[in-house]
This record gives structure tokens, C-alpha cells and sequence, in this order.
């Protein structure tokens, strides 16, 4: 059994088609069945001829064909599928269920050629996986195969163990990286290793420290509070000298490894009232539920949310004002590599 990565859209447009219907679906620009083709050099030679094709180069043409050829010839049933999602940035994990289909019937604008694919789980955390496992994941391709060693077992246990609710990033492990790793998405990579270094270095009340540090720098007044575990507010900020100005924030951060619920959205939610606030500001490094997205685009003048992305990203523009601690703790070059050590 394979392991296979299949996009959904360059920016995760069509993720939430693939996971209501069951489905994996590719495009590039070929509308007819792979199917009435006996070999992969007649694919090729059918896609020189279609007008998308006709300028782009050679490689440009093999690559297409040959995710296609792949997607419909090489992938088995029974064989894992993987997609990185982008909105939230989780992993979704299945099975493929079903032979190649045809479908130009399909309400989208993705495509028409079709594989069916059992979900098992559509939420693992990203930084779950080993780094070996995320370098594969970060490939430029639509479809391409994992080929990281022994990576059918290994994603299988990180499966069992994040559908059993069991701490996943303390499973032992050990990466083995192939020769072949696939074109990567470098910023993907980088952003990966970041949190993962924001996970190791700020937990608990360390995580809440960085944030109001994010947030100082960013020209807030922002303090730490003391009302402790679940108190739904970790952080207050203001702007101005004494952070007596607007707008005023309540700041709930969580740095566990499941995706955030609406109970705490509520909570936090609920806070802003209390504590005279303007704003609330919801910070996960987990990610949210589907519930909290669809919940927060009824609130967006309201409250933010910060998962990863977010966090890096403000991270990596506040850097240079950061204290001296937090730069040792999270060493960038240029503001943006992470810079490796034995520790």
C-alpha cells in the first residue's frame, strides 16, 4: 500500500468539496477521460495538442501528464491519501474507495477526473507528524506519492492515536528522509518548523507571555493576567502609554494540540463584555474547529483569530522589537529561517 498526497487547489479553495463529498478531484485543463488513453506517452501526446498546452514547455506538459497518468493508474484502492489542508492549516487523512471516474457532470470548477475517498479523520494537527513526513507534505505537485520509509505505519499511529484523543506529539518517533523529497514549498517548511519551535520553547503561560510580547511590540500596553487555568482571559491590552486607549483587547491563548471549540470561543466571546473591552483575540496553536470559523465570520468585527500562520506571521514582522529572550529561544536569520542547533 501507497501513500499519496492530493491537493485541493492552490490556496485550499476546493477542500471542503473533497471532504462533503468523499472525493478527490484534479483538473489541469484536460477534458477528456485518461482512460481512453493505453499508455502514458499517448496522454502526453493528447495534452501537446490541447491550446492550454501549446506554449508551455516540454516539462511543464510531462508534469501534468504525469500526475494524471498517475492519479488514474497508479493509485490503488486501499491506498492512504493525504491532503494538506490551508483553511485551517490541519491534515485531512483517507483511503481510496473507488476506481478512476470520468465525471464532467461534477458541479465545479476543479475538474472532472475523480478518485472516491473514505475520510477517516480531516483535523490532525500538522506538526503531529514527524519532520520527514511534513517535508513530503510541503511538495509543489497536485499528486504525488509520500515516500518518506515506513510512512504508511507511521501515519496510520498517528491517525489511531489522534482519533483515541491520545497526545500525539509525544509519541516516540524517528524521521528518515528519502533521497527524493519532493519540489517543496520553502515558506510552508519554514513556518512548520517555527511552530514547532514555538511548541517546545512556549507552553502554558510562556505561550501567553509571547503573545503580549507580539503585542507590545506591536504598540499595545498589554499585561498578563492572573486569573489562571480556563479563566478565559490571558491577556489584556490597550493602546497607549498606560493602555488607557483604544481599541481595548481581551486575548484568550491556548497552546494544546486539539483544534479550539466554540466553548471557548463563547467564553472569550462572553469575557469581552466583562472586562469592558472592545475586541477579543483568540489565539491556538492547534488551529480551529469548522464551527469556530463559520461562528467567527458572523463575529469578524468583533473577534480574531491567530492559529499558526497568524502567530508566525506576527512573530516574524515584531521580531527585531522582541526581548532579547524570546530571539534566543526562537534564533531567525533574515527574520524569517530558523536557525538549527544540536538543542
Amino acid at each position: 500500500m501507497n501513500v499519496w498526497v492530493i491537493r485541493a487547489g492552490r490556496s485550499g479553495e476546493f477542500e471542503d468539496f473533497f471532504l462533503d463529498k468523499g472525493i478527490a478531484v484534479i483538473n489541469f485543463s484536460f477534458s477528456r477521460s485518461v482512460a481512453d488513453f493505453a499508455d502514458r506517452d499517448k496522454l502526453l501526446n493528447s495534452l501537446q495538442n490541447e491550446p492550454v498546452y501549446q506554449d508551455l514547455s516540454n516539462q511543464k506538459v510531462s508534469s501534468a501528464g504525469g500526475q494524471l497518468w498517475r492519479f488514474t493508474n497508479e493509485i490503488q484502492n486501499g491506498d492512504m491519501v493525504m491532503l494538506p489542508r490551508k483553511r485551517p492549516r490541519v491534515i485531512a487523512v483517507g483511503k481510496v474507495a473507488g476506481e478512476y471516474s470520468f465525471r464532467p457532470d461534477l458541479d465545479t470548477d476543479y475538474g472532472c477526473h475523480t478518485r472516491k475517498i473514505e475520510w477517516r479523520t480531516i483535523n490532525i494537527p500538522r506538526d503531529a507528524f514527524d519532520q520527514d513526513l511534513l517535508y513530503s507534505l510541503g511538495g509543489l505537485a497536485t499528486v504525488y506519492r509520500v515516500r518518506a520509509t515506513d510512512a504508511e505505519q507511521r501515519i496510520e499511529r498517528t491517525v489511531n492515536a489522534h482519533l483515541a484523543g491520545e497526545p500525539i506529539t509525544e509519541l516516540e518517533t524517528e524521521s528518515h528522509f528519502p533521497d527524493d523529497l519532493p519540489e517543496s514549498d520553502l515558506d510552508e517548511q519554514i513556518r512548520d518548523r517555527i511552530v514547532q519551535r514555538i511548541r517546545q520553547r512556549f507552553s502554558g503561560t510562556r505561550l501567553e507571555y509571547l503573545v503580549a510580547e507580539i503585542l507590545s511590540a506591536s504598540g499595545y500596553h498589554a499585561i498578563q493576567t492572573r486569573l489562571g487555568p480556563d479563566g478565559g482571559v490571558d491577556v489584556v491590552a490597550g493602546t497607549g502609554d498606560m493602555g488607557f486607549g483604544e481599541p481595548r483587547l481581551c486575548v484568550q491563548v491556548k497552546s494544546g494540540v486539539s483544534p479550539i471549540r466554540l466553548r471557548d470561543y463563547d467564553r472569550l466571546r462572553g469575557n469581552v463584555e466583562n472586562f469592558g473591552a472592545q475586541y477579543g483575540l483568540l489565539v491556538s496553536l492547534a488551529d480551529f474547529t469548522d464551527a469556530v470559523l463559520k461562528e467567527n465570520e458572523r463575529s469578524f468585527f468583533n473577534i480574531r483569530l491567530w492559529g499558526p500562520d497568524e502567530l508566525v506571521e506576527r512573530l516574524i514582522e515584531t521580531y527585531d522589537s522582541l526581548p532579547g529572550e524570546i530571539r534566543a529561544d526562537i534564533p531567525l536569520q533574515n527574520r524569517r529561517v530558523l536557525v538549527e542547533s544540536e538543542d
